[in-house]
């Protein structure tokens, strides 16, 4: 690319761009800014991390779910960056919209479908009439009216249009800056409580996420990952999780289709 540019500049105006953008000063990721690139290598140095996952059940404490996505708010300038949607400033308090999105974030995160999800956002929005009503970037109303079919289908069509570009888009793209960074600074190739990945895979269930690694939809995983279906269909040999070829014939169709495919292409993944 700099042959294009060589006829046009000399020795000194050339001279004059690289002192201006020096290697260390600029991002190598074409999707941060540089104030944003550099905000985050100073929070991970100061021990920015994820919110911890608490008990078997994978508890975590709401607040500080959204403290985190308040500071990620604050380093990555949201508020600049994205102000329609994550950035978007909250009608009676600045992280009501943060709030929402957690909300729908954490639900993600344990597997719950998209029913669950939806039926959540309903009910945040019951119990948070004050974060508005939107179609897009249109706030229909200051306040959300539990009794109005119209504001339902809207939070619903807005719900559904969050999780496929707020959060498994813009929040899981930051994430994955975060586990980036956070991976470069400990020096380590994987760590626990990587939320990137849970985003990614939608669960932070460490056999569902294996299971959806090897092929398998998340759909299929969670339908394998039931207390009923996973002795019957995993197993462990030698250190390694296998999958029973008896799911071949498990009776749902969808995860019968995915895993034939997944064998004929990974036939070390199956045993009798």
């Amino acid at each position: 690319m700099t042959e294009t540019f060589e006829k046009y500049v000399d020795d000194k105006q050339k001279k004059r761009i690289m002192d201006n953008f020096p290697v260390e000063r600029t991002s190598d990721d074409i999707t941060l800014s540089y104030d944003q690139a550099e905000s985050l290598r100073e929070a991970i140095a100061s021990g920015l991390a994820y919110p911890e996952l608490t008990n078997e059940d994978d508890e975590v404490d709401f607040e500080s779910v959204v403290a985190f996505m308040m500071e990620l708010r604050r380093l990555f300038k949201w508020d600049i960056y994205e102000k329609q949607t994550i950035g978007k400033p909250g009608t009676q308090r600045l992280d009501s919209v943060i709030r929402w999105y957690s909300t729908i974030l954490l639900r993600w995160i344990r597997g719950n479908g998209l029913r669950t999800l939806v039926g959540s956002a309903v009910r945040y929005k019951e119990n948070n009439p004050e974060t508005g009503v939107w179609s897009g970037q249109f706030k229909v109303a200051e306040r959300y009216n539990p009794k109005s079919k119209y504001h339902k289908n809207l939070v619903i069509a807005e719900s559904l249009s969050v999780i496929e570009n707020v959060l498994l888009f813009s929040i899981s793209n930051y994430f994955r800056k975060v586990s980036m960074e956070y991976k470069a600074f400990h020096q380590v190739d994987h760590f626990d409580n990587d939320w990137y990945e849970y985003v990614e895979y939608g669960t932070t269930n460490p056999d569902t996420i294996f299971l959806q690694q090897n092929g398998f939809s998340r759909e299929a995983s969670i339908f394998i990952q039931t207390p009923s279906n996973y002795n019957k269909y995993v197993t462990e040999v030698d250190g390694e999780k296998k999958i029973r070829r008896s799911i071949l014939k498990c009776g749902n169709i969808g995860v019968e289709t995915e895993a034939q495919d997944i064998q004929f292409n990974m036939p070390e993944l199956f045993v009798d």
